[in-house]
């Protein structure tokens, strides 16, 4: 992390650029010796180092050929703000060059292996640019007078001293090493830079809007040599609307009173995400009975960008059982009998925003008519005559929340149309399935959920916070007990690797 060398250039229309500051770090040099041997390149003169810079960057005035091939070609991978110079014996590598107050500021880092690493892997050119950005800072817009040029180019000269000794960058705060070099401290905390990627800063109410949507995938068999599967996962969005240049905010992902509460698994952060500490905490699950469960808590510490991001994904499929058990049973070809039985879970909330059950019937023609006695809901048939569909409502019965259809449907003819038939090619004869769709809204299974009074923001400040919560279906399939059913079988135990 160091550089070899700075230089300050000044450039205008009328004249070629010369070289008006240089400081050369000759400790470092003589590093440079041993680290590149054989590929070792000296720096010249300023002299001859001014003309060199200022044909590679394209600024001194040729006589007869503008252009220059080794600059000019199209086949030349430009990695601007890194260059490199050409000389007559061989070329300097990497130099950074940037234009500031009209001045073009330069410098150029060590590299502590020979050849050419890529660039990624030289902490030099990181630190060599935040060098150049804070002798910038400090030099600011240069007066006119050739005096007060000079005493600005002194300070320079302590500065470099204080904040790169040696030519290793440590503190480049140009307030800070003033204070250091004159022994006060700084009046007023310097101003914060608004970073490149929050151009314009928030001026409004503080609010913090987080939304966890957690989803389940399943499918049941209604076998006893075949277990049902399922996996429950989640995600986590935010938009945060704070004032402030950079923000830090930090909240916990904990679990309500739900007695069903299960682990987080798997936890995947977005790059806003700064870090996550994982803990335990203790939680009542029956105040009557005064039980008490252990359950893990995350606490995420991220820095928000302006627009809404993904905070972090995660899964819990260690639930105690599926929401809504189901049986489905269908036998028949052209006339039909179907069976199917719905349970739901004690542990869910009895509170959908919507639940439905599709019943497709595959191969076959035209729904022509039913005889159905649903006990609870209604019964719909979907504009293609394909699909029976069972809305359930919002609510199961109370008392005993397992409800039941039985129905006998009566189909057309098949007219089988190739370029337009979607159906499934494994589902013919009994092979079917049956599937659910619903939505809970302000519940999770697993019982994920955000403290408020976790939420910590940096600086101080205090914020509205705004939690969203919903539970839906992204898949959820019930196969027909007498038929086939579409399933993927574990690998054997001798073929699995050991954990």
């Amino acid at each position: 992390m160091s550089v070899r060398g700075v230089w300050i250039l000044s450039y205008s229309t009328h004249d070629n650029a010369r070289i008006v500051f240089s400081r050369l770090f000759p400790t470092v040099e003589r590093r440079s010796k041993v680290f590149l041997n054989d590929d070792y390149i000296s720096i010249p003169d300023n002299i001859d180092l001014s003309g060199y810079i200022q044909e590679e960057l394209g600024l001194k005035r040729l006589k007869n050929d503008k252009f220059l091939e080794s600059r000019d070609t199209c086949k030349r991978f430009d990695r601007k703000p890194v260059f490199e110079i050409p000389i007559p014996h061989g070329k300097l590598w990497p130099m950074l060059a940037i234009e500031q107050y009209g001045y073009i500021f330069c410098c150029l880092s060590l590299v502590e292996e020979s050849g050419r690493p890529p660039i990624i892997n030289i902490p030099g050119i990181s630190a060599g640019f935040s060098l150049l950005l804070g002798m910038s800072d400090l030099l600011g817009s240069l007066p006119s007078d050739a005096n007060a040029i000079l005493q600005k180019f002194a300070e320079l000269h302590f500065y470099l001293g204080q904040a790169a000794p040696f030519g290793t960058p440590v503190d480049l705060t140009p307030s800070t090493v003033k204070a250091v070099l004159f022994g006060k401290p700084p009046a007023t905390a310097p101003p914060q830079k608004q970073p490149a990627w929050k151009p314009v800063p928030y001026k409004g109410r503080n609010t913090i809007h987080c939304v966890i949507l957690e989803s389940i995938r399943a499918v049941q068999y209604d076998s006893k040599t075949i277990p049902d599967v399922w996996d429950n996962y989640g995600t986590i969005t935010c938009h945060a609307e704070l004032e402030g240049v950079a923000p830090d905010v930090s909240l916990t992902l904990a679990h309500g009173s739900e007695s069903n509460c299960v682990p987080l698994e798997n936890i995947i952060t977005g790059p806003c995400v700064i870090g996550v500490d994982t803990g335990t905490q203790s939680i009542t699950t029956s105040k009557a009975m005064n039980l008490k469960k252990t359950v893990n808590f995350h606490k995420i510490r991220f820095t928000p960008p302006v627009e809404s991001f993904t905070l972090c994904h995660y899964t819990a499929s260690r639930i105690p059982e599926l929401p809504i058990k189901g049986y489905y049973q269908m036998k028949g070809e052209t006339t039909v009998e179907v069976l199917i039985q719905l349970q739901l879970s004690k542990d869910v909330k009895n509170n959908f925003e919507y639940c439905e059950l599709q019943i497709p019937f595959f191969h076959r023609g035209p729904i022509l008519n039913y005889d159905a006695s649903p006990c609870h809901g209604n019964l719909l048939i979907s504009p293609d005559r394909k699909i029976l569909v069972w809305n359930i409502g919002q609510k199961f019965p109370s008392k005993n929340p397992e409800i039941m259809l039985k129905a006998t449907v009566n189909f057309g003819d098949n007219i089988i149309e190739k370029q337009n038939n979607r159906d499934d090619p494994f589902c013919v004869g009994q092979n079917s399935y049956i599937q659910l769709f619903f939505k809970i809204a302000d519940y999770t299974y697993s019982g994920c959920s955000i403290d408020p009074k976790s939420i910590q923001i940096s600086p101080n400040t205090k914020a509205k916070f705004i939690l969203v919560r919903e539970y839906a279906v992204s898949d959820y399939k019930i196969w027909n007990s007498h038929g086939d059913a579409q399933i993927a079988f574990p690998p054997p135990k001798y073929l699995q690797s050991p954990t």
